[in-house]
């Protein structure tokens, strides 16, 4: 019915998912009014019920693009379809973040609220539709306030929880002042990720949409209230005004909370890695760090390690893989000169190329597959035919350091030379160095086990790598002075030459072994069938 339902309103090019959803509502508004205010009979008045339908639904959803035996076919076709099944059905498999929240979070979140909790929100609550009535009705003495932006999920929340009086659904944004009558003592929010609404942020810290949302959220916590917040990871470990806010909230509140959310929990609406982050208003003794585990649909909290809140208090990021290991990494700058990379360096992604822009050309593209142990290759490498003017902001200079952003596996390389006109693809991070910094010295640390183990950390995707060079630059490198740099990088450069040409040497040596066997071999077969033939 649902198929049929979407195709009658496809004839007349509305077969917009937004456009299907509101007027699937429209019908069963309809449809409890008719019974409400006609009663139950076997012939259905048309007449009667298009204009109960103009009378309860033109204020809340507009004006009905239709004829009268136009809609009491959609009326016939709609009425019998469960809603919510329906509306679930028609985002299941969609990116723009009406649904998001699978069931088995909703019911994990759902056994999380405390028995002393009263008044609940849940902003933009129909990302939450898998598992929203179950946890509505399993706390039936609770208050809750569910909010979304748009009006026709106002009035689809409305109309699926009028039945319930501890519900009130109002309609507002989280990405802009909020005015609301009273403080809550839990909520729960996905926020919109990396968007940047266009509002009056000026009493914001910063100009992102989840970090909108999280400062908006946080002002109205009871006394013991706790915010429940989904966010991505580089809420955890940017720069700039997201380390602002990181800052204001442990001077404000208390981080209770930090799991990694499973890849793939968030999907089709997000790959990106993402946290769940729980803050208090009161305070905490200890801050638990883990993951989360999916086992039969059920997310299994697995706490690897608690820390006192101190521990984050001094930090600028809360990077996970820094807090979860073993050894903290950690720089003691009273003892050595350390910097951020964005302190002595310019960082700045390469061009996006498209399939269709390969062709032959004067203008070579640098990607991951021409970087190999550490070094360039130059040849083969794929071209465009592009003026130069136009890329020359992302051509490759002497002395560039140029790093993976993308891909499985990280790559690290230094330009000493430029054979021909060069610029970096989208997959590949260029720093370029000013000052006394050598780049064969970075690289050598980058290369590096801790070097490396602090790459990671600013990995914003899960499977697939995905590193901004503005995360990147937040990265902390010891810097000695320039003659300790090139001593450095003396003995790095003589041991590796040892070092090749050592296993140069073990190649051709195997090489000549595996030769002379494989020619006894020959020289056996041959003997034994020389002396058969006599």
């Amino acid at each position: 019915m649902l198929n049929y339902f979407i195709e009658l309103l496809d004839r007349r090019n509305m077969g917009q998912k937004e456009q299907i959803a509101i007027e699937l509502l429209r019908v069963h508004i309809t449809h409890k009014a008719y019974e409400q205010e006609i009663g139950l009979v076997k012939s259905v008045d048309e007449d009667a019920l298009y204009q109960l339908m103009k009378k309860h639904t033109e204020k809340r959803l507009g004006y009905f693009a239709g004829d009268q035996s136009w809609f009491v076919q959609l009326y016939h076709t709609g009425k019998e379809l469960d809603l919510i099944w329906a509306v679930k059905k028609l985002f299941e498999k969609d990116r723009s973040g009406i649904l998001i929240s699978p069931q088995y979070l909703v019911d994990y979140l759902a056994n999380r609220i405390d028995s002393h909790v009263e008044t609940i929100l849940i902003p933009e609550a129909h990302k939450h539709l898998h598992g929203l009535t179950d946890l509505i009705e399993l706390h039936l003495d609770k208050y809750f306030v569910l909010t979304a932006e748009k009006k026709w999920l106002v009035e689809l929340l409305r109309f699926i929880y009028e039945v319930h009086p501890h519900v009130e659904v109002l309609q507002l944004s989280i990405y802009s002042h909020l005015d609301l009558e009273y403080e809550f003592d839990w909520i729960l929010s996905i926020p919109a990720f990396g968007l940047k609404p266009d509002i009056d942020t000026g009493r914001f810290l910063t100009r992102e949409s989840e970090g909108i949302a999280a400062q908006n959220l946080l002002d109205w916590l009871t006394e013991f209230g706790e915010l429940h917040m989904i966010v991505p990871a580089r809420f955890t470990f940017s720069g700039g005004s997201f380390a602002k806010l990181r800052s204001w909230i442990v001077q404000h509140f208390s981080v209770k909370s930090i799991f990694t959310i499973p890849e793939g929990t968030l999907r089709p609406y997000t790959g990106m890695k993402t946290y769940l982050l729980t803050i208090s208003a009161s305070s905490v003794e200890e801050i638990q760090l883990g993951r989360f585990e999916r086992k039969e649909n059920r997310f299994l909290p697995k706490i690897e390690k608690e820390i006192p809140p101190e521990a984050l208090a001094q930090r600028e990021d809360w990077r996970m893989e820094m807090l979860l290991a073993d050894r903290v990494i950690f720089f003691d700058h009273r003892q050595r000169t350390v910097v951020k990379l964005k302190e002595i360096a310019e960082l700045f992604r390469g061009k996006s190329i498209m399939k269709s822009h390969i062709q032959p050309g004067e203008i070579s593209v640098l990607n991951i597959s021409n970087i190999e142990e550490g070094e360039i290759i130059w040849e083969p490498m794929d071209t465009i035919d592009e003026e130069r003017r136009k890329v020359k902001r992302y051509e490759l200079e002497e002395g560039d350091l140029v790093i993976t952003c993308r891909g499985t596996v990280n790559k690290v390389a230094v330009v000493h030379h430029l054979p021909k006109t060069v610029i970096a693809s989208a997959n590949i991070i260029v720093i370029r160095f000013h000052g006394n910094v050598l780049s064969e010295y970075v690289k050598i640390f980058l290369e590096s086990p801790v070097g490396t183990e602090l790459v990671k950390t600013f990995q914003r995707g899960t499977t697939v790598m995905n590193i901004n060079p503005n995360d990147l630059g937040e990265l902390e490198i010891p810097l000695p002075d320039r003659k300790v740099q090139e001593q450095i990088v003396a003995e790095y450069r003589k041991e590796q030459q040892i070092y090749r040409e050592a296993i140069h040497k073990a190649t051709q040596r195997w090489q000549r072994v595996k030769t002379r066997i494989y020619d006894q071999l020959l020289n056996e077969e041959r003997s034994n069938q020389d002396g058969g033939l006599e």
